[in-house]
């Protein structure tokens, strides 16, 4: 165990331990005007309502006046938000070749300024030129860009100065332009994106945008923006899509190339400064962050694939790492390259999300939830972060590649599926005002109730630096091959009380649980190689639980409700009887450290012979490492080899 991990990290460790046979993958939601009931009753239907106030109705990220979680039935989506065929409404055609006053629509050279609400066809080329939006406060405009190049040396081609919303429509079948050269400015405001809105905006359609974004920012709205649909291809020199007041993605494709971050929203309040993706598929390659939300973040449908960083084996940009400040020319900071930021609450509820990141992969500056979805990541740091707490409900969760797997002050687990590969911890409880130093209890708590997890961590598998706790669920994991870690480790009590619990690693650091767990536990003194199968069976010849280690291990530990005193269980190392051992109580066989946090005079577990070490499994006592783990070896099998299947329990595997 190391002390407090999220005030240190250690950004050296970041070889791969790539897991050998798994990727498991939630689907896709479908994408439609509204969208499904998402797993979490916390997170409702999305509306779309065709009269009523606008989006200032809505609370997004509030909770009871305070920065939460982002509500989705309370975020608005109007029929204006969505694309309406416009060849039965009276609109103005503008052939930006050859632009020509009409109603609404002034012309002062290469300017075309829309000044009155109504939809306007746009076609033909400006080049050198700017489409301006001035009306008035309650106008919506709309833009219908059919097949129109719009390209400006010295501002922002499209600049939405003053309106109630401003709509971009891609009609089927056609591709517009729009290109920036240079940051513009109107008076004393600085217009940082090829298109640059002051009001809210919202891009629909099924045709084609390209935003080439050589100055700034791609597309920024000081309001909400909202994407309903379309294909958007933008490349931006510091960040791709910026609302202030929150991004909203319902559906389209949007693809994004960034040397900024990819998509942002930076208000700071309690009803804005999120990001929602409800569907569609947003793509993100980014040098700093792939998502940035100053509040919360919440993905409930549609896919998320982010490259931030230049992915897990990336190198640290340099710049100025404040929380949304933009890139600066200085060395002496880290600039902030995480997969999926949220400075309150990141939540995921469904959807697929891919992320391959330099540093965290999903964080969270506060909370983080998980209750739906398939989530597959490679981070150079942690895979799943948050400074307070995390929990797990449902949803597959695969990391691939981290430093440390999950990582939180309070760890959860209550459901879903988990496959962790680590270079160090797992999972790691830490952080807390109130946290351990070595043999000392902090309030930090690691707690599983339910699901499935498989870990292979190279330093400690489960570590908390306060409780660690097993009530239920499937636990198969491949702790250290050196025995300056331990396959369980904490400074607080180690309770087992439920659950199928299995596993392999080193002796040096063994931890085994309290004698007031509720279910036995047995530890033997076992060896085994990378790849090789363990198989606990009972008297019976039945078979309780069986794996394939990924690493060398010199000790099996394993738990389940069928353990009963009295009783003689067995270890088989590739169908060889390796161990076994009589139930003798709470906790059998071979114990190490113990847990410390225990009584006087104890430190809380079974320690042989009344010291701290004990005797070492295989009679060793001075703690050797074990052999190195094979070249080539890439990971870890989860139970019977098989990446969705739990550790079989008694009776559902026929006898070996």
């Amino acid at each position: 165990m190391k002390p407090n991990r999220l005030s240190t990290k250690k950004h050296t460790l970041r070889f791969a331990v790539i897991l050998s046979a798994l990727i498991l993958a939630g689907c896709a939601s479908t994408q439609s005007t509204t969208s499904s009931t998402s797993a979490s009753s916390a997170f409702s239907t999305v509306s779309t309502e065709e009269s009523g106030a606008d989006e200032t109705d809505s609370t997004g990220g509030a909770m009871n006046g305070t920065i939460g979680s982002v509500i989705e039935a309370n975020l608005s989506f109007k029929n204006k938000d969505f694309y309406i065929d416009y060849s039965t409404e009276d609109t103005v055609k503008i052939d930006l070749s050859a632009p020509k006053e009409a109603d609404g629509v002034k012309v002062s050279g290469s300017t075309v300024t829309i000044t009155e609400a109504g939809t306007y066809v746009f076609s033909g080329t400006l080049t050198d030129g700017q489409v301006i939006i001035d009306a008035g406060d309650e106008d919506d405009v709309r833009l219908v860009l059919e097949n129109a190049s719009i390209t400006c040396t010295t501002t922002a081609p499209i600049y939405a100065k003053n309106a109630d919303k401003v709509i971009i429509s891609l009609p089927e079948n056609t591709e517009s332009t729009v290109t920036d050269t240079v940051t513009g400015t109107d008076g004393n405001d600085e217009l940082t994106a090829a298109i640059f809105a002051k009001c809210d905006l919202s891009v629909n359609g099924t045709g084609t945008l390209n935003v080439n974004a050589n100055a700034n920012d791609g597309i920024t709205s000081e309001d909400k923006l909202k994407i309903t649909g379309g294909v958007l291809n933008i490349t931006s020199a510091d960040d791709g899509l910026v609302g202030k007041d929150a991004v909203l993605i319902k559906d389209g494709t949007v693809h994004v190339t960034a040397s900024g971050n990819g998509i942002k929203s930076t208000k700071s309040e309690a009803d804005k400064g999120y990001v929602y993706i409800g569907g569609g598929t947003v793509n993100i390659t980014a040098e700093q962050d792939g998502i940035q939300a100053e509040t919360s973040v919440l993905i409930s449908a549609g896919e998320v694939n982010v490259t931030a960083g230049g992915g897990a084996n990336g190198e640290q940009k340099t710049g100025n790492a404040m929380f949304g400040g933009a890139q600066s020319t200085t060395t002496d900071e880290t600039l902030s390259t995480k997969g999926i930021k949220a400075e309150a609450a990141l939540d995921i509820t469904g959807g697929t999300v891919t992320v391959d990141s330099a540093d965290d992969s999903l964080h969270s500056n506060d909370s983080m939830t998980v209750s739906g979805g398939g989530i597959t990541v490679k981070s150079g740091d942690d895979g799943l972060h948050a400074d307070n707490t995390l929990t797990i409900e449902d949803g597959t969760i695969v990391v691939e590649e981290s430093c440390e797997g999950l990582e939180a002050i309070d760890l959860t687990i209550n459901g879903g599926t988990i496959d962790v590969t680590a270079s160090d911890d797992g999972l790691n409880a830490a952080g807390s005002a109130v946290d351990g130093g070595f043999g000392t209890a902090g309030a930090d708590t690691l707690t599983v109730n339910g699901g499935t997890l498989t870990v292979n961590a190279s330093g400690d598998g489960l570590d908390s630096n306060g409780a660690l706790t097993i009530n239920g669920g499937t636990v198969y994991v491949s702790g250290p091959t050196s025995d300056g870690n331990g396959t369980f480790d904490c400074d607080g009590v180690f309770t087992i009380n439920g659950g199928v619990v299995l596993g392999t690693g080193s002796s040096g650091m063994l931890k085994t649980p309290t004698t007031d767990s509720k279910q036995n536990t047995i530890s033997v003194s076992c060896t085994g190689s990378a790849g090789d199968t363990v198989e606990v069976k009972g008297a019976d010849g039945n078979t309780l639980v069986s794996a394939v280690a990924p690493k060398n291990f010199t000790n099996v530990m394993f738990s389940t409700p069928d353990i009963t005193e009295g009783k003689t269980y067995t270890v088989y190392v590739n169908g060889t009887e390796a161990a076994s051992e009589t139930c003798s109580g709470v906790v059998s066989g071979a114990t190490g450290m113990g847990s410390f946090g225990g009584g006087p005079g104890n430190m809380g577990g079974q320690a042989p012979n009344g010291g701290m070490g004990g005797q070492m499994p295989n009679g060793n006592s001075d703690g050797t490492t074990p052999p190195e783990m094979p070249s080539g070896d890439s990971g870890m099998t989860p139970p019977n080899g098989n990446s969705g299947t739990p550790p079989q329990m008694p009776g559902n595997t026929s006898d070996t």
